[in-house]
């Protein structure tokens, strides 16, 4: 037992040594790297990136030459030790990297020096040999892909060192984008016994994504949903962007083509963004349901659309930065959006929430290690490729879990088509006995749904006076005035808003060379065919309507005679009263002391008593002659008369009547023709008048005018004074009967001398009228048609 126990120690013992050789050989190791060199051994691999030294060289003009003097070499500095190693982010300076290889006396003579960053455009490998030279090697992705001695999507390049020996490697690295050099030196089969795992893990990958894109291309061949094609647009431009930035692209798809290949990633990044973009909008139904985040959306898409063409015709650096944060922006925002479709339980959003979340992890790892802040390694590098594969997994379970609720929503709305079957068929037998009294109603009714008539009774199409088809067909609204037209829509859009309506209204219905209708019309709202219809019923009340017209005219007719009375009773009571005490006074004096009057006495009270008779009955004239104008009698009875000789007489008249009056007279006669067809009396009666009202209105004196002129086919007459004038708010009601202006003072007058005028001129088929010259005088213009042949006879020549 002790012996066993001794053994046992000593093996402990034997063990602890041989680890601490090893951390010794590590320590020795790493020592080497801290200073630019590394021991090469006979291990499968060596992970050269820590053990750079490094030159950052701005101009990107250093040369191998350059880089070799004394000085140049001095400025070389460890890489950082830390996560982000041989990543220097997006830089415009070409970077040295150099190493001491050191080789043991057992170390084998054929190696393969990978740099695993397929985007980068200039890698440069410069190794010592024996001669004391360098052997150069030229690579990166700016040179066709069958250039390359060994046919790798990473640029690997062969390495002899010779064993026992010391070789120093340098390594120039460029790159419009990132530039990162994760650098391993491997032996042959180990590199493609590790290429066997990578491509292994590609072949899922882009085996996933031809899955996902042709069972997504098929499911919309059998759907037609928009958002399964528009998905696999998405699905083939992700791949597209990872087959270019593995480096499979340029080994497998287009070898040839330098210049796409730099650009393929950023195109197909940003074709990716602009589709990507558009599923969340179809998937999410945004417009609908988030409009406002909808607008952004939108603005992003315009944006991934206008990136595209960044990554055609700008540098490649504008296009990447552009590229990396709009990407950032837009992930951000359908991670929004797929959070608040999943507070609304939109179908889908749980996976699509998650799906976008895993690649916006993936395009921050990605913009981190772009910009030197993460470690180069298999995860970092492929960021987006995880989490874009991750992305399209969920995607997929999004799409199928929408599918999912889609068919429980079909179940559930077959099961609600059932149950809504029986209904309406009981609401169909309802409706058809609803129809068969409605039909028979006296009041017309039509049904309006969607805006359109989908029921018309018979009744209605007596008071419309046309077919069910036809009303069908154009509807009623055409048929009524424009007016009646707006307010039976405005009444339509107010009842189906449930505001509050008059109940009932009247339309005009126009109808063709016929009178029109007048119709009493009402709403109500109704079910109808399983949804809301208008229902319109009217009535025929035009004869009503005439009725009430009829009363109203008389009505008013009849409030009219009754002022007319109040007027003519005034008229009476002031204008009669005077002659009539003229003819009692002197009718008095005669009868007491007429044996006593001299003789010229008495012919005085009885010139007196004459005129006033003589009053009396011109203003009985006038009365009588303005009640048959009223009562329609008064004729036209046109006669070939001397114009001229009539308003000469008609001036004589004037003056006679009016002596003591201080106004001046003056008659202007330049019409064409002194001869003409008129109505001599009616001729009398307008311009009697309106002289005698001119000199009688006219108390100071001053010149009262008559013009007679021919103008255009019509014979002008005009009469102007000097006297005081209208007041301009009474000019409208000048020609009213027993109407007299009210500055009219103690000037005695009727109030019918002008409405006579106005039935004078009306029967001539002429016009007059009336300026007032601001208190200075008035002037009255007739204008009367022209005629020197005999005026045809017929109903024009009877008033």
């Amino acid at each position: 037992m002790h012996l066993v126990n001794r053994a046992i120690c000593l093996r402990g013992r034997a063990w602890v040594w041989q680890w601490l050789m090893v951390l010794l050989q590590l320590g020795a190791v790493c020592a080497h790297a801290q200073n630019g060199a590394i021991m090469i051994g006979s291990q499968s691999s060596y992970v050269l990136s820590r053990s750079f030294t490094m030159l950052d060289d701005p101009s990107a003009a250093l040369t191998l030459n350059d880089i070799l003097q004394t000085d140049t070499l001095a400025r070389f500095k460890p890489v950082g030790q830390g996560a982000a190693s041989t990543n220097f982010g997006s830089t415009n300076s070409a970077v040295w990297l150099r190493v001491e290889l050191q080789s043991g006396p057992g170390t084998p003579a054929h190696w393969l020096l990978e740099v695993d960053n397929p985007p980068l455009d200039q890698v440069d490998v410069y190794l010592s040999n024996v001669r004391g030279g360098y052997d150069h090697q030229a690579g990166g992705d700016s040179l066709p892909f069958t250039d390359r001695v060994i046919p790798h999507r990473n640029q690997v390049k062969p390495v002899d060192i010779s064993p026992g020996t010391s070789s120093t490697l340098f390594l120039r690295v460029a790159s419009q984008g990132t530039v990162s050099a994760p650098v391993t030196l491997w032996q042959p089969a180990a590199l493609w016994q590790h290429d066997q795992r990578s491509y292994s893990i590609f072949s899922l990958y882009f085996g996933l994504l031809v899955g996902l894109l042709v069972y997504n291309l098929l499911l919309f061949l059998s759907v037609r949903d928009h958002a399964y094609l528009i998905y696999v647009f998405f699905v083939a431009f992700i791949g597209l962007s990872q087959a270019a930035n593995s480096g499979l692209g340029a080994q497998y798809l287009w070898p040839q083509a330098t210049w796409w290949n730099n650009n393929s990633i950023n195109v197909a990044y940003c074709a990716s963004g602009t589709f990507g973009v558009m599923f969340a909008r179809s998937f999410l139904a945004s417009r609908r349901k988030m409009p406002t985040l909808d607008r952004w959306m939108r603005v992003l898409m315009a944006l991934w659309v206008a990136a595209i063409f960044t990554a055609l015709f700008l540098p490649y650096k504008v296009a990447s930065s552009t590229e990396t944060w709009l990407a950032l922006i837009t992930v951000l925002t359908v991670v929004l959006a797929g959070g608040e479709s999943i507070r609304r339980r939109h179908p889908g959003a749980q996976y699509f929430a998650y799906a976008w979340a895993a690649l916006l992890t993936g395009v921050l790892t990605q913009t981190l290690h772009n910009y030197g802040l993460l470690p180069s390694n298999p995860f970092t590098a492929n960021a987006i490729l995880i989490g874009s594969a991750l992305e399209m997994v969920l995607l997929s379970f999004a799409l199928a879990d929408r599918i999912n609720v889609v068919r429980r929503e079909k179940e559930m709305a077959q099961a609600q088509i059932v149950s809504e079957q029986a209904m309406v068929h009981a609401l169909r037998q309802s409706q058809q006995h609803y129809l068969a009294v409605i039909e028979h109603l006296g009041e017309g009714m039509v049904v309006v749904q969607d805006q359109r008539i989908v029921f018309v009774n018979a009744r209605a199409t007596e008071i419309l006076e046309t077919s069910k088809e036809m009303i069908v067909a154009e509807g009623m609204a055409h048929r009524l005035q424009p007016d009646d037209r707006a307010a039976m829509g405005e009444r339509a859009r107010r009842r189906l808003a449930r505001l509050d309506v008059p109940e009932r209204c009247q339309v005009r219905l126009e109808r063709a060379g016929k009178p029109v209708k007048w119709l009493e019309c009402g709403e109500t709202l109704v079910p109808w065919d399983g949804g809301q219809g208008l229902l319109i019923f009217f009535l025929d009340v035009t004869q009503r309507h005439q009725a009430e017209q009829d009363i109203r005219t008389t009505l008013d007719r009849q409030q009219e005679l009754n002022d007319l009375r109040s007027r003519f009773v005034a008229m009476t009571s002031h204008e009669f009263r005077t002659p009539l005490a003229s003819i009692l006074s002197s009718q008095d004096l005669l009868k007491h002391y007429s044996d006593r009057l001299p003789e010229n006495e008495k012919l005085e009270l009885l010139a007196i008593i004459e005129s006033g008779v003589h009053r009396m009955t011109r203003m009985l004239d006038r009365v009588l002659l303005l009640g048959k104008a009223e009562a329609h009698m008064l004729e036209f009875k046109p006669r070939l008369i001397d114009l001229k000789a009539l308003c000469n007489d008609l001036v004589l008249e004037a003056r006679n009547q009016q002596p003591n009056n201080n106004c001046q007279l003056v008659f202007d006669f330049a019409a064409r023709f002194d001869t003409g067809w008129f109505d001599d009396k009616l001729l009398r009666h307008i311009f009697s008048n309106l002289l005698s009202n001119a000199i009688k209105y006219s108390p100071d004196g001053g010149a009262v005018r008559i013009r007679v002129f021919t103008q255009a086919s019509e014979t002008v007459f005009e009469v102007s004074d000097q006297g005081i004038g209208i007041p301009a708010e009474e000019i409208g009601h000048l020609f009213e009967s027993f109407h007299r202006a009210s500055n009219v003072g103690d000037i005695h007058g009727t109030g019918l001398g002008l409405a006579i005028v106005k039935n004078a001129v009306d029967l001539h088929g002429g016009t007059i009228q009336v300026t007032d010259n601001d208190g200075q005088g008035t002037r009255f213009t007739v204008r009367l048609r022209v005629s020197q042949t005999t005026p045809a006879s017929g109903p024009d020549l009877q008033y």
